[in-house]
């Protein structure tokens, strides 16, 4: 490994990162257009991806807030906002240390909402929101995740029980390579979980979508991220808030969507939430496709002879 990749990797895993992997940016050319990294930074050669875990309590102690032994808080905080947080500053750190020997650098902010009024427009005609640079499609890209069929980027190391954050960066460091290990996703098993679980019926049992990265074709669930959004903001039975608003059937409408967010149906409680906590929660109450998701557990026989040191990874430090 190159001196400048290794220096980068190691600051990245000092500076709290639990997974590091490298794209080269030649991965990302069947990205939509307008989404690719070098249609945001031209001379973009590498895209760091980095991984920070989320406790595995913060998912079992999940739950409806009519169950007195059960919380949101944990991962609202320690799951969603403070991990998008810590992994903020960490590729920040990181970038500018890049810049400082020469090498320009990018980062995005780790969740798609802060792109929602970018892609208004679209997003009323098409039915769809959208990120302006995607996460999980570049942890894919640089071989620390696989997909599940709930469209999560999974890892071995920890399942669907991780954040995401990325660098785009002008330095040619040396990439890591796609994910080859025991599949992750084990939908036959565990009968599809993220779909029966969804409180918005947002995934496709059977219906997929593709997406091509580098040499490989990788599907998941069709994804409906309007109807996902409802139980983002609690809008929803069973998304861990108190509101109960009914959901129009058929595709997600992003303008049923804002008109039930501001005509007052939603519980008081919930909507002080996002009010007064949004930018420190940032508003993910649900979660139900990766609390439930038991990827790790169900593969965990065959990644016993799985070669984890061959990954840039905190558990080898351990």
């Amino acid at each position: 490994m190159d001196n400048l990749t290794q220096k980068t990797v190691k600051t990245l895993l000092d500076l709290g990162a639990d997974l590091v992997g490298i794209a080269p940016v030649e991965r990302f050319a069947h990205a939509p257009d307008g989404h690719r990294p070098t249609d945001f930074m031209p001379q973009c050669k590498s895209v760091i991806s980095i991984g920070l875990h989320i406790l595995q309590g913060t998912a079992d102690v999940w739950g409806v807030y009519e169950d007195r032994c059960k919380s949101i808080t944990p991962y609202l905080f320690y799951g969603y906002g403070l991990t998008n947080i810590e992994s903020s500053r960490i590729v920040n750190r990181v970038a500018k240390l890049l810049e400082y020997q020469g090498h320009k650098s990018l980062c995005f902010l780790p969740t798609w909402l802060t792109s929602m009024t970018k892609y208004m427009d679209e997003s009323l005609v098409e039915g769809k929101l959208r990120a302006e640079f995607s996460h999980r499609h570049a942890a894919v890209a640089a071989g620390i995740a696989d997909f599940g069929w709930n469209g999560l980027a999974l890892t071995p190391e920890f399942g669907a029980m991780q954040r995401f954050n990325s660098i785009l960066t002008s330095a040619e460091l040396e990439p890591t390579y796609l994910y080859n290990g025991p599949q992750l996703c084990r939908k036959e098993q565990c009968g599809a979980i993220c779909v029966k679980t969804c409180p918005t019926q947002a995934l496709s049992a059977d219906e997929k979508q593709t997406v091509q990265i580098g040499e490989r074709t990788f599907e998941y669930a069709a994804h409906d991220n309007v109807r996902c959004i409802y139980a983002i903001h609690g809008m929803v039975k069973g998304s861990g808030g108190r509101s109960d608003i009914k959901i129009p059937d058929g595709p997600g409408s992003f303008i049923n969507y804002a008109i039930a967010q501001s005509s007052g149906e939603m519980h008081y409680y919930d909507k002080s939430m996002l009010e007064n906590c949004f930018g420190i929660i940032c508003g993910d109450f649900c979660g139900c496709c990766l609390h439930k998701c038991p990827s790790r557990k169900l593969a965990q026989k065959d990644l016993e002879h799985y070669d984890f040191k061959s990954r840039f990874s905190v558990m080898n430090n351990i």
